[in-house]
This record gives structure tokens, C-alpha cells and sequence, in this order.
């Protein structure tokens, strides 16, 4: 029989993350079990119901919500809302401090971005590409911010091949309708970085039901796109104190793009230039 402490107030201003590390040492075996599970994945549980959390501890959808209630909540459901609360004030545009040190850890925060990029393994971005040439067509999603991005990866990718669209996926959403154009010799190139999109979530999850091949570009977080991938790069973005940067997920595009090309020795590069040249696009 699991022992448990005496339920602990009503949360408080610390964090459940805080809640949780303090009365850790004093929990039974499988309450341990269950808030370390809580602690290391604390970025998922918004994405994760009761039935999920207990399938992955092999313990009851009860022994989730007695738990929730013995570290000061009513439940599981106001434990996960308190969560996706403290997500959102942490993840959100915080005020920017001193120029100065804005400045100067932005570039090193850059310098960082970019010397994590370099761990990403060649295979993983082959696999990536080849997945895009081999695609019947290719749609890029992406929601507020990464929906520059996916703009931009539509004109990179259409250099090299046909049938690339980008989507804003708050657009699909309210016209799900669109999604039908989509099937399994299809992909999609989703964007997404915290706070992540409901749209986007909603669009995806929709699209590899209807077996569309899912590449995810994302943040270090926990996306909860990331278990229905069929290939996943997390990419680091750290930024300013105001903003994540892009400017990571965008370089590592650009190689893709290039590695597309190679894929494809070209592609449809040399008669795309030759039809910008007869209708006068550029000055030279």
C-alpha cells in the first residue's frame, strides 16, 4: 500500500514544478513516480489527458487524480490548467531590459543557436529532403510568426520543384474543407515553436490522419506534434529577452532547400530563371 503525505495547501505563488520538488522526498514509491513524471515532462501535460499520463505509468486513471488532489488541487484537469498558466506566463514576450545586454546576449545566443544546429546529423536532414522531393505536393504550415517561415520555404522549395504551398494554419482551421486536397503521397512541413498553435495542432493532427507525411520543424520544447511526426528536428531559439529567434529554423531551411536541390540536380531551377527572365522580373 502506497503511503502518501498530508495534502499539501492550496497551491500557492511557487510553480507546481516547485510544489512538487518540495514534497518529493516525502511522497510514497509510486506518488514518486508520478511527480517526477509531472517535474520532467511538465511541458507536455497541457497536451496530455489523465488516461495518457497513467498508460504511460502503467498505474490507474485514479491514482492520477488522487495524486493531483493530495498536492493541492481538485483534480488532474486543475492541475494541468495551473500548468498551461505558469507555460504561458513564462513563454510569453516578457519586457526587454538594458540595450546594452540585450545586445550583446542576443549575438551570443546566436553564436549558440548555431553551434547546436551543427549536432543535427546529415541523415536526419536527407531524410527530411528526400521526403520533400518524393512528396506528389507539399504543403508548408505555420501560425503567426512561423508563417513568415513557411512563406519563405514556399519560395525556396518552388525554385526547385512544383507544387509547394504555403498555409496559414488558422486559415485551414476555420476552412478544414481544404484538407481534402491532401492524401497519403502528400507532405507537410509543419512550423511551430511555443507557445504552440491550437490551430496548428488541430490542422496537423487532421492531416496525418489522412496519412499525409508529417515533418516537423520545432522548438527545444515539448511540442505535442511531436509524437505523430514522421520526422522531427528540434532546433534551438533562443533570442532576446522580448522574442525567441527564427533566425535558427531559417538557416537550418535554407540547407534543406539546398539539399532539396541536390536531390533533385536542380529541379526546375534552369526553366524557372529562364521564364523570370522573359517576363522582366529583376533589373539584372
Amino acid at each position: 500500500m502506497t503511503t502518501s503525505p498530508a495534502a499539501l495547501p492550496a497551491p500557492s505563488p511557487t510553480t507546481v514544478v516547485d510544489l512538487l520538488l518540495k514534497g518529493l522526498e516525502g511522497f510514497g514509491r509510486r506518488d514518486q513516480i508520478i511527480a517526477r513524471y509531472f517535474i520532467d515532462h511538465a511541458e507536455e501535460l497541457p497536451f496530455l489527458s489523465a488516461l495518457e499520463l497513467a498508460e504511460a505509468l502503467e498505474v490507474s486513471g485514479a491514482a492520477i487524480t488522487r495524486f493531483s488532489q493530495r498536492v493541492g488541487f481538485e483534480g488532474y484537469p486543475h492541475l494541468q490548467r495551473v500548468i498551461r498558466q505558469e507555460l504561458r506566463a513564462t513563454l510569453g514576450i516578457k519586457p526587454p531590459g538594458r540595450q546594452d545586454a540585450v545586445v550583446a546576449s542576443f549575438w551570443a545566443s546566436q553564436r549558440a543557436n548555431l553551434d547546436i544546429l551543427e549536432a543535427v546529423s546529415e541523415q536526419q536532414l536527407l531524410e527530411v529532403a528526400r521526403a520533400l522531393v518524393q512528396a506528389r505536393q507539399v504543403w508548408v504550415i505555420g501560425a503567426r510568426s512561423t508563417y513568415g517561415l513557411a512563406l519563405t520555404t514556399e519560395y525556396l522549395l518552388s525554385s526547385f520543384r512544383p507544387r509547394v504551398q504555403a498555409y496559414s494554419t488558422d486559415q485551414l482551421a476555420s476552412r478544414p474543407e481544404q484538407l481534402l486536397e491532401m492524401n497519403a503521397e502528400d507532405a507537410v512541413l509543419v512550423f511551430t515553436v511555443r507557445r504552440y498553435s491550437r490551430a496548428t495542432t488541430k490542422v496537423t493532427t487532421a492531416l496525418q490522419s489522412r496519412g499525409v507525411q508529417v515533418l516537423l520543424l520545432t522548438d527545444q520544447g515539448a511540442s505535442p506534434l511531436g509524437k505523430i511526426a514522421h520526422h522531427s528536428i528540434r532546433i534551438p531559439t533562443q533570442g532576446s529577452e522580448a522574442l525567441a529567434s527564427l533566425a535558427p529554423i531559417l538557416s537550418l531551411m535554407s540547407l534543406i532547400a539546398s539539399l532539396v536541390a541536390r536531390e533533385l540536380d536542380g529541379g526546375h531551377l534552369q526553366e524557372a530563371e529562364q521564364l523570370k527572365e522573359e517576363f522582366s522580373i529583376y533589373e539584372y
